[in-house]
């Protein structure tokens, strides 16, 4: 039996990926035809500054993990317990700041519920044609570094969580990664960071910031081009549609999907 071309597979693969590409880059070149959807002119100085203060936060603590490299200590449960703890608390106190000056929570972070029954099938769309491009920068960019990085810690620990049976931990880090994370860093970084800066810096540079950002919070160099492309993507997705629920439900899907096809892995269901 005739083996398949690796040149062949390789245009195969690259027919998603660039759809993928395509597929957004139409959608941004519509926006700046017909205009955006998306709602901005609630936050001011007073978020900017606000804004400007908690993204210098996140982006030193990522740096700081980034340039520790493989000396950075080991994730443990009670971490994410705390860290759970305090990004909620960061949440609170953003819409608490917010809401001081009388602006619609709602409103202000497009968070409407007029368009609800269509978020499904709209972030399954955006989802679906983002991840060719996420998966396949992400392939290339590990070949690039050649596993010479660890894996990002949360990763890490789900991975032996799942491979020791410690349910509790395992529930833990879903609970974190397919709940927590999507609400709270959505809110925080397209629902406030990017409406703000969009405001001063307008789409292009506050996309690239806020992207930039996002995946440098995350503190881990092997994440770093397939969440900045998440953010892009995501961007693109809550001008188009002007809700913030569609990236909340991408973000949650991504990350259930990742964790699944992790624990797949951790049970040799799938090649590592």
């Amino acid at each position: 039996m005739e083996t398949i071309s690796p040149i062949f597979l390789q245009i195969l693969l690259a027919v998603p990926i660039i759809g993928g590409g395509a597929y957004y880059f139409a959608q941004a070149r519509q926006l700046s035809v017909r205009g955006s959807r998306l709602e901005i002119g609630h936050f001011g100085l007073p978020d900017l500054f606000m804004g400007t203060a908690l993204a210098l936060y996140f982006g030193l603590s990522g740096l700081q993990i980034l340039l520790k490299g493989d000396t950075a200590p080991e994730l443990r449960v009670e971490h994410v317990r705390s860290n759970f703890g305090f990004m909620l608390v960061v949440l609170v106190a953003v819409l608490l700041f917010v809401s001081t000056r009388r602006i619609p929570l709602a409103k202000a972070f497009n968070l409407g519920l007029e368009d609800l029954a269509w978020v499904p099938l709209r972030s399954a769309l955006a989802l679906g044609t983002a991840l060719p491009p996420i998966w396949g920068i992400g392939f290339l960019w590990e070949r690039y570094l050649q596993n010479s990085n660890p894996e990002q810690a949360l990763v890490a620990l789900f991975r032996s969580s799942a491979e020791s049976g410690d349910w509790s931990s395992v529930w833990l880090v879903v609970l974190s990664a397919f709940l927590q994370a999507p609400v709270v860093e959505e809110v925080l970084f397209r629902g406030y960071f990017y409406a703000t800066l969009k405001r001063y810096l307008g789409a292009f540079g506050a996309a690239f910031l806020v992207s930039a950002l996002f995946a440098v919070c995350h503190g881990n160099v092997r994440v770093i081009p397939g969440l900045f492309i998440l953010s892009i993507c995501e961007i693109i997705t809550l001008e188009r549609f002007g809700s913030l629920w569609v990236c909340i439900c991408m973000h949650a899907c991504f990350n259930g999907l990742s964790l699944l096809l992790l624990y797949m892995e951790s049970q040799g269901w799938l090649p590592h």
